[in-house]
């Protein structure tokens, strides 16, 4: 299983802390996004990716606490026991 954690807004929006996906071979957090996205009734991507998919400047998805920036971004590959952490980008007055 792929362990999901939801962070600030997102934790909100969802109503929920985390969410469990079985694992499929080389799925990468690109196509994990999606298909979290279809197992959840509300609409989050949006709060991440922009209108081109790449990562909005602000948000922050870590596999096992490592930065995807400082990976392979969105192609950064997770497998069974990862732990991917969704950060929406920060807002604040």
């Amino acid at each position: 299983m792929i362990n999901i954690q939801f962070y600030s807004l997102l934790r909100l929006l969802l109503k929920r802390e985390k969410f469990e996906l079985p694992a499929v071979v080389n799925e990468t957090v690109g196509q994990l996004l999606q298909r979290l996205q279809q197992q959840l009734a509300t609409p989050f991507l949006q709060k991440l990716l922009d209108d081109q998919g790449t990562p909005i400047p602000g948000t922050i998805i870590m596999v096992n606490r490592r930065n995807i920036h400082h990976l392979e971004q969105l192609e950064t590959q997770v497998q069974d026991g990862d732990v991917v952490a969704l950060f929406p980008p920060g807002a604040g007055g």
